[in-house]
């Protein structure tokens, strides 16, 4: 029997207010360095409609660090976001790199980071090759949604939006944060919609991370506790966005979520979500919930090409969520979504048979669904493509 190791060397402060310690944190990875330079990377005017851009200069200008920030437009880690805000860390020399925002401004923040330490485009890194030699710039992420889990991870996601447009992934034990900030009030103010989605991602991200193959004892720990959580606070968040005790559960549910895939890694429904999210628009939790109880149905089968225990598995998914079956699970699943008042076939996100003949050709990537409990192919995959249709 191979024995799996779990590792996972982020630091995390977790609580409410606890965004209000950022300076102690910063202190501990710049303590040798006089007025440290700081650089706050973040989307588009987000420190400011979150209402703490004054605060958090306040918080970090008193102790002496020098504060400077950069804000990336639009939703996506692009190349050439990345590439630009790397060349500025380099010729200004940062002493620390702060991420806050979602998924999007934290894999940024990630990418600049280790990009600050290790020379050229991020290219290098992504299609040639190259090997990250040297660490990165201390990071410390704070995130302003409860899905993605990126302040816990070791990779991000690089979005290639030229003429080829691609989903990449950069991943290295390097690129971990040295600490995350999760402070729920910073998820108090996020629309509704918004809340929903990105806690299907961390929803998505738990089941898959108990169902991977790359699973081990202790990301089980996580995922089960994780998927319960946030799967009966989605429902209570969507009812009641302002109770922050909610949002303390979710912000909670999504950590747990992240420290579970951040040794097993994401399958099928994620290598399936980018290209959704890509073409049609679809916001990437979304993505990933429209084809997870059709997932969930086509793993709990048991074939000679499943791994043994993975109907065993998928049935533990099920009581998470006070299932007696995966049947019963995908359809209360299917649900969560209806009540969300979220689509839950593809067609209406836009997506015909010729869209999924596109998802298939960029969304069955080789390294993502060799994770899968149960072997899957392309046929396969256009099946249950056609009964989500």
């Amino acid at each position: 029997m191979t024995l799996k190791t779990y590792y996972n060397p982020v630091e995390v402060l977790f609580g409410i207010n606890s965004l209000l310690n950022i300076s102690e944190i910063v202190q501990k990875y710049t303590k040798s360095i006089k007025n440290a330079k700081i650089l706050i990377v973040t989307d588009k005017n987000l420190l400011n409609i979150l209402g703490i851009s004054e605060k958090i200069l306040e918080l970090l200008e008193k102790d002496g660090f020098i504060v400077e920030i950069f804000e990336k437009e639009g939703y996506f880690s692009s190349i050439k976001i990345i590439d630009n805000g790397a060349n500025l860390v380099r010729n200004k020399n940062y002493n620390l790199i702060i991420g806050i925002g979602g998924g999007s401004a934290m894999d940024t923040a990630k990418c600049m980071a280790i990009l600050g330490n290790n020379p050229g485009s991020i290219n290098l890194y992504l299609k040639e090759g190259k090997t990250l030699e040297n660490y990165g710039i201390p990071l410390i992420e704070v995130p302003t949604t409860s899905g993605t889990g990126s302040e816990v991870t070791r990779w991000a996601t690089v979005w290639d939006l030229g003429e080829k447009q691609k989903k990449y992934s950069l991943s290295d034990l390097k690129m971990y944060a040295k600490g995350a900030i999760i402070d729920p009030t910073l998820v108090k103010s996020l629309p509704k919609k918004m809340s929903v989605i990105t806690g299907l991602d961390a929803f998505s991200q738990a089941i898959e991370a108990y169902w991977s193959k790359n699973h081990n004892k202790i990301s089980d720990i996580y995922a089960l506790q994780a998927i319960p959580i946030i799967f009966s606070n989605l429902q209570e968040i969507f009812k009641d966005p302002s109770n922050i005790d909610i949002r303390k559960n979710l912000a909670f549910g999504s950590l747990l979520s992240g420290l579970a895939f951040s040794n097993t890694k994401t399958t099928a429904v994620h290598s399936v979500s980018y290209p959704i999210t890509l073409h049609f628009n679809v916001p990437h939790g979304l993505a990933c919930a429209l084809t997870l109880s059709q997932f969930l149905l086509f793993n709990s089968e048991k074939t000679e090409n499943n791994i043994d225990e993975a109907p065993d598995r998928l049935r533990k998914i099920s009581d998470a969520i006070g299932a007696d079956s995966p049947d019963n699970a995908a359809q209360m699943i299917t649900n969560l979504m209806t009540t969300l008042n979220l689509p839950t076939k593809l067609h209406e996100v836009g997506i015909d048979k010729k869209g999924i003949e596109l998802i298939i050709a960029e969304g069955f990537t080789p390294d993502r669904v060799k994770h899968n409990p149960r072997k899957l192919t392309e046929d396969k995959l256009r099946k249950i493509l056609h009964t989500l249709l």
